[in-house]
């Protein structure tokens, strides 16, 4: 109980200091109504004890089941977007490439492999070429050569 109203002389006080301080305007309005919730809240806080009644939340017998669905659309949507987001790279470090992403089907998201296909090159290059994109795509992802695989389709 000594507590509480050591809290509430403590918020009274720092109530005038910010009256002291808080200038005059817009945002003033604001500061205070956010304050005048934290009294609110101060004062509130004992209630349920003086009443005798203790708030718990019993989870027993409830179940929780992972949404596949909605699993599955995160997985999709990396996948997606990290692929479109390779292509561009690529494209701005002069390689025209498609790009497969495969992760591991457990959380956190890990890479499983990525694959990548690139056409617009000479042939004679080709060596050079997959070295260079797996360079690239294993710096961008931060992710081991090994999981990199490049086919070279020359033009």
């Amino acid at each position: 109980m000594g507590a509480w109203i050591m809290s509430i002389v403590g918020v009274i006080c720092l109530g005038l200091l910010l009256e002291i301080v808080l200038p005059e305007g817009q945002t003033s309005k604001y500061v205070r109504g956010a304050f005048s919730l934290l009294v609110v809240f101060v004062i509130a806080a004992p209630l349920p004890k003086l009443l005798g009644n203790e708030w718990r939340l019993n989870l027993d017998g409830y179940t929780f089941e992972v949404d596949d669905k909605y699993v599955n659309s995160t997985y999709t949507a990396y996948t997606q977007n990290t692929a479109a987001n390779l292509e561009k790279y690529l494209s701005e470090n002069g390689y025209a490439a498609r790009v497969k992403i495969a992760v591991e089907d457990k959380m956190p998201i890990t890479l499983k492999s990525v694959e990548v296909t690139v056409t617009n090159f000479k042939a004679e290059t080709a060596p050079n070429v997959t070295a260079e994109v797996e360079k690239l795509i294993s710096e961008k992802l931060g992710c081991d050569r090994k999981t990199v695989s490049v086919i070279v389709s020359p033009s």
